[in-house]
């Protein structure tokens, strides 16, 4: 993975686009999903562009879109171990 390029950012972006494209393909509105599950439409749409996400959020999410929450997790994102090990190092030069 290219230096530029950050693991944590890159799956939420995945993870993003799979509500996304779920959403969409359920034919449901930024609105309509927040309206049921106590976000309003900007926060959705933040998560949607890869903003972190909370393990509720997600589960409220999936079983609005009557997924399981492993169906927006998978990714085809490649993450090797020396990716995190860099991820992990800037974290702690913080």
């Amino acid at each position: 993975m290219p230096a530029y390029k950050k693991p944590e950012k890159e799956f939420l972006k995945a993870v993003g686009d799979n509500i996304r494209h779920h959403r969409q393909k359920k034919g449901v509105t930024l609105e309509q999903l927040g309206e049921d599950i106590g976000l309003d439409k900007s926060n959705l749409h933040r998560i949607e562009q890869g903003q972190n996400i909370t393990l509720l959020t997600l589960l409220k999410i999936a079983v609005f879109l009557e997924l399981s929450p492993k169906d927006l997790l998978k990714t085809s994102l490649q993450v090797s171990m020396e990716d995190m090990d860099e991820y992990v190092a800037r974290k702690k030069g913080k």
